[in-house]
């Protein structure tokens, strides 16, 4: 259920309380008039009568309305609890759909420049092996390529996010889980 329903719903039971306590003077305006018209009023005397009837016509009015704003009370905290979930939920799928913006985003950012690097690595490896530079500059170079290889791999995961499943790792901190998320 939308939130424009719950304030429709809401408006609407306050209308009903609002127009039964306008009734209320009516009735007991109504109820005296045909008291004074019938001659019943001789029974308890016209003073002592009227005071009876806007009595009873007050209590009843009294228990009927603290009833009905009792029952109109529990449905706005019923309503407002839906209210704020909805909105705890609404919030959450923000928050996860900005961060897989953020994600692809850098993905993105990132592709760019390391394929600069990765076809620098291999003019590197290329020229390395040729002129016969030792083991070390070598094993060098392939530290960088296994470096770029897993950077590459993040990338492409990042890439092919769809839905970003969070993971705990301190707290309240969460960070994606790539393997998951995909």
């Amino acid at each position: 259920m939308e939130v424009k329903q719950f304030t429709h719903s809401i408006r609407d039971d306050f209308n009903r309380v609002i127009s039964l306590i306008g009734v209320i003077p009516l009735l007991v305006f109504v109820y005296l008039i045909v008291g004074k018209l019938s001659n019943f009023n001789k029974l308890a005397g016209e003073i002592g009568y009227i005071i009876i009837a806007t009595i009873g016509v007050f209590v009843t009015g009294i228990i009927v309305g603290r009833k009905m704003l009792m029952t109109v009370t529990l449905k706005l905290i019923d309503d407002n609890q839906k209210i704020l979930a909805m909105q705890q939920e609404l919030i959450g799928k923000n928050r996860l759909a900005a961060i897989t913006e953020t994600v692809l985003t850098l993905g993105d950012q990132v592709n760019n420049p390391l394929l600069v690097i990765g076809g620098n690595l291999e003019l590197l490896d290329s020229e390395i092996k040729g002129s016969g530079a030792s083991e070390k500059i070598q094993n060098r170079v392939q530290t960088m390529r296994n470096s770029f290889l897993k950077i590459r791999e993040v990338t492409d995961k990042m890439s092919r996010l769809t839905k970003a499943e969070l993971v705990k790792i301190h707290g309240d901190t969460q960070m994606i889980d790539l393997s998951k998320s995909i």
